[in-house]
């Protein structure tokens, strides 16, 4: 969680209501904080203190439905309202509920002592408020520094290329990329269907450590060899109970003892995987026979029929037909690929930043929000087995040069849709990815008429309309998103004198290439 001076604390407050929010660190730390825990099986905080008043929304626009025993921070009252703080999807959000609604209430001191201790481990006071409040609450925690050995915005850049490495599957646009092969001419690429590449903001935000420092995401933090004394069948059972894999705890335990492994992280894993009542991938039938692969290793493709097929393989080749086999086999290629390389948390397992060997490779999955669900269903699962105070170690990652990171609230779509020249072709054909163009035109022509649109409606465009070109060989169009990100795109103007025109002048200003006396780009067109 991020501090702040208490004066711009509650600034903040009186603006972020229905908003995700922000706050840049500062130095001073809290000395006491309240904490409690939704006691409802479902409760949606308000936008003020009364039942008139709207239901907090999330980022994609629907309702905010909090459930037992998800923990927030209680930050004033109203009468028999209590505004609270919470995490919901790495987001921070505030609101306000009824107090009955509160369950084991407290109010904690921060423990001076515990910060300076952190602060020797090397921790960066933008970590200690966050982690001292955990301490408060948890003292039997062990906090580790993870040093990374790379700068922030180095580990941004290796996370984002290739475009497709990480996914995200929303309805907010505000959260996708606009760039390169995410994105053409108005359409989001799906990469697999529903999922789409975020943009470099998202990506950091959920690379961040920072903003997963609270009870409901820390476990992404866990350090997940098999600790017996808190990853007990009863807490590996309340994953499963609900679910079609409820019958399975036995062989969850008993990979839990073959690769030295969290049984509840394996258990939350493949419900992550295959959701509540399975999915394609839950049982294939093949000649026959059925195959299980329920941590849907090696399923990936552009298409269903694709990941079920590459799923289907996998399982095949390692004789996964029942589903013990695919659940100890499983677990073999988690612990043995993963946790046995240094990538032994949930943080890590998505984001390899740890290891020299496939580093920003070697990444279990490509949804960026995986690691917060199945921290939130390990948290649940702890809490309802009473073993949520148990001696945990948790490895927090710390980068070298850390910047304060949030994700957008305005649209960075700074395309275009459409770029023309009244009476003239550009080339190559418009693209909304292609930013260099070239046009052939006479040397005589002074003026000319550029059209553009753009794919925002909330961008702005400049330099369309009449251009006067007597003097300039570049016609540049510059598109600013909402958030201010400019993408400009270039006409690169060849003149040619009036009389001299070569074949392949003429064939240049029809928008077509001449190469080698091979003409391309033609569109022929027969009408009868």
């Amino acid at each position: 969680m991020k501090k702040v001076f208490n004066i711009l604390f509650l600034f903040i407050m009186t603006f972020s209501l229905i908003t995700p929010f922000n706050i840049n660190k500062a130095n001073a730390i809290a000395s006491s904080f309240t904490r409690a825990y939704i006691n409802a099986t479902e409760l949606g905080p308000r936008t003020c203190p009364s039942t008139s008043c709207d239901r907090v929304k999330h980022d994609e626009g629907g309702t905010i439905w909090l459930y037992r025993p998800r923990v927030v921070e209680v930050i004033g009252y109203s009468g028999d309202w209590a505004q609270i703080k919470f995490n919901y999807y790495g987001f921070t959000y505030t609101g306000y509920i009824l107090q009955k609604y509160l369950g084991n209430k407290q109010t904690y001191n921060i423990d001076m002592n515990y910060v300076q201790s952190l602060r020797n481990k090397g921790f960066p006071d933008s970590y200690a408020e966050s982690l001292a409040k955990l301490h408060a609450v948890h003292p039997n925690w062990t906090f580790e520094l993870s040093n990374t050995n790379v700068k922030f915005s180095d580990a941004v850049d290796g996370e984002y290329n290739p475009i497709y490495k990480n996914l995200i599957s929303t309805t907010n646009k505000n959260q996708l990329s606009t760039d390169g092969a995410a994105y053409s001419n108005g359409t989001y690429i799906q990469f697999e269907p529903g999922w789409y590449a975020p943009s470099k903001d998202t990506l950091a935000y959920y690379m961040d450590p920072r903003n997963f420092l609270d009870d409901n995401s820390v476990f992404m933090f866990e350090q997940l060899s098999y600790n017996r004394n808190a990853h007990t069948k009863e807490a590996t059972q309340k994953i499963l109970n609900g679910t079609f894999m409820s019958s399975y705890t036995d062989y969850f335990m008993e990979a839990a003892n073959t690769y030295n492994v969290s049984p509840i992280q394996l258990a939350a894993r493949a419900i992550q995987e295959q959701g509540t009542n399975g999915s394609a991938t839950s049982s294939m039938v093949s000649d026959g026979v059925t195959y299980y692969n329920y941590f849907n290793i090696n399923a990936s493709g552009s298409t269903t029929e694709q990941i079920v097929n590459n799923a289907l393989s996998y399982a095949k080749s390692k004789g996964w037909n029942n589903p013990r086999a695919a659940i100890l086999g499983g677990a073999s290629v988690i612990a043995n690929g993963y946790i046995n390389r240094g990538q032994d948390t949930l943080f890590y397992q998505k984001f390899n930043v740890i290891t020299e060997s496939g580093k920003y490779y070697n990444q279990y999955m490509a949804n960026i929000q995986a690691p917060y669900k199945e921290s939130y269903s390990i948290f649940k699962s702890y809490t309802n087995s009473n073993l949520v105070d148990s001696n945990f170690t948790f490895k927090i990652p710390v980068y070298s040069d850390m910047i304060n990171t949030s994700i957008a609230t305005k649209s960075n779509n700074n395309n275009l849709s459409s770029l023309s020249i009244n009476n003239y072709n550009i080339y190559p054909k418009f693209d909304s990815g292609i930013t260099e163009y070239s046009c052939s035109i006479p040397n005589n022509i002074t003026t000319l008429t550029v059209n553009a649109s753009k794919a925002d409606s909330k961008a702005s465009i400049s330099g369309t309309g009449n251009i006067n070109i007597s003097n300039i060989n570049k016609i540049q169009i510059k598109v600013t998103a909402e958030d201010s990100s400019v993408k400009t795109y270039n006409i690169n103007l060849t003149k040619i004198e009036v009389g001299k025109e070569t074949p392949n002048d003429i064939v240049s200003s029809m928008g077509y290439s001449n190469k080698n006396n091979k003409i391309s780009k033609l569109n022929i067109q027969l009408q009868m």
